[in-house]
């Protein structure tokens, strides 16, 4: 019995591989795989990981259930590369498609934790893939307390919506509630149509808040993806630099970027590259990326690698002639000094993002520097100063309270102006410490002068 057993695991282990390699596996892989399924790292974050957020989730919502839905893959894998649903992701760590995690904070069948897969399927299998087994030993290898099958998730969640301990809960349901008619969260608005034919006295409540305050706060594990996506998208700004030339066109840079981004592990660019040269540089999200690179020309660099679901956001202005002119030097230099000044006003427990957005703008206002009308150039920084940065590029989080220890952010001033064909940004990641803000991209430089001596290499 126990060598069938333990065939039995290694099976079920090499399903689970194929399913998570893309997103789970550390550096030494063979060393994970080799322990105990219940060590399996997924996306590289140790299952208790998980397991605490949906406890810390539970928590917050005990007054009612919660229920989050997966992503859908209809399209085979033809459309696109499948990406799991950020908040699945976040709580469970698993990638399979067409998931729904319920958390049931008094239990339900002596379990707090439901994860529902898709069952084998001979056809989709071979198509995508093999899907785990609905076993005890899956939910083990997924840290989770219980796993059922796709298909019995409709009578389980019409059981626990009409039974008494739900009733006696306030009838709160907590879910990813469609924000509006023109949302594309279709699968989210059906489930919420289901639940209330279900139970007409629902109380449907945004889960969206909740999740929100615990992903502004990145962990040791997220923190970590996040450098090592900001690792893999400072070899891209490297390989730009090297490649950058009058001449060539704006996507033969996009090709580079790109190129390291999948050669050094990253699965997918966080969102799609900017490299806007010229008149191009001027505008904010430029994407076409065709045209031909001039010289005395500005390319501004707006890129970001994905690993393990975790962005990195970094911007850099390189001058196509391989150093700046006199106007072009001082506008980048104002706007990096611009970028400095709303660091050093960080204050821990005071700052807010809104206050180091005016600290910015005051240094550009009262720069001696001015447009070609005398105007001040802070009127041409037309866009925010930064953002979060987690499992999304512009991540969920708070814009209006002080930054909390374990937040990462960008802080990217710009200033575009059209008329003098010169385009600058400049933008970081930086965590926010105890000790106040540590730059997480500083091995990518940003200072003029030594931009210009890498490329004059």
């Amino acid at each position: 019995m126990r060598s069938q057993k333990a065939r039995f695991l290694l099976t079920l282990t090499l399903i689970l591989v194929s399913f998570l390699l893309s997103v789970s596996l550390p550096i030494n892989s063979s060393q994970a795989w080799s322990k105990p399924l219940r060590t399996t790292l997924l996306a590289e974050q140790p299952l208790s990981e998980y397991k605490s957020r949906r406890q810390k989730l539970m928590e917050k919502a005990k007054d009612g259930i919660v229920v989050i839905m997966g992503e859908e893959e209809d399209d085979l894998g033809v459309g696109a590369k499948f990406r799991q649903n950020d908040n699945f992701m976040y709580l469970t760590g698993v990638e399979i498609p067409t998931g729904v995690l319920v958390l049931v904070p008094h239990s339900y069948q002596g379990a707090k934790e439901w994860l529902f897969l898709p069952a084998p399927n001979k056809f989709f299998d071979q198509w995508t893939g093999p899907r785990p087994p609905i076993n005890e030993e899956t939910a083990q290898a997924f840290g989770v307390e219980k796993v059922a099958s796709l298909n019995d998730f409709q009578k389980v969640i019409t059981e626990i919506l009409t039974s008494e301990a739900f009733q006696k809960s306030g009838e709160k349901l907590y879910t990813v509630v469609p924000p509006s008619p023109y949302t594309k969260l279709v699968r989210e608005e059906k489930f919420t149509e289901q639940a209330r034919k279900i139970k007409s006295t629902i109380n449907l409540n945004p889960i969206a808040p909740l999740l929100a305050d615990m992903r502004m706060i990145k962990s040791e594990p997220e923190i970590s993806m996040i450098q090592r996506a900001i690792n893999i998208t400072s070899l891209a700004h490297s390989e730009v630099i090297k490649s950058v030339k009058a001449g060539i066109y704006e996507y033969e840079l996009e090709g580079a970027i790109l190129g390291q981004f999948y050669r050094n592990g990253a699965q997918r660019a966080a969102f799609p590259c900017i490299v806007g040269s010229g008149q191009n540089a001027t505008i904010l999200h430029y994407e076409k990326n065709r045209k031909k690179i001039d010289r005395g020309d500005l390319i501004v660099v707006d890129i970001g690698a994905e690993y393990n679901y975790y962005a990195a956001d970094i911007t850099r202005t390189y001058p196509a002639n391989g150093s700046f002119s006199p106007r072009q030097r001082e506008i980048y230099q104002l706007v990096l000094d611009a970028q400095t000044a709303a660091v050093k006003a960080f204050k821990l427990g005071e700052s807010t993002m809104q206050e180091l957005d005016v600290v910015a703008r005051k240094t550009m206002r009262q720069s001696p520097l001015k447009d070609s009308k005398g105007n001040p150039l802070d009127q041409y920084f037309p866009h925010g100063l930064g953002h979060f940065v987690g499992m999304y590029v512009h991540d969920v989080g708070d814009y209006s309270r002080p930054l909390p220890v374990g937040a990462v952010i960008t802080i990217e001033p710009g200033i575009y102006l059209p008329d003098e064909n010169i385009g600058v940004r400049i933008e970081d990641d930086y965590l926010v410490t105890k000790n106040g803000l540590v730059k997480l991209s500083s091995n990518i430089p940003s200072d003029p002068a030594e931009i210009e001596k890498l490329m004059a290499k």
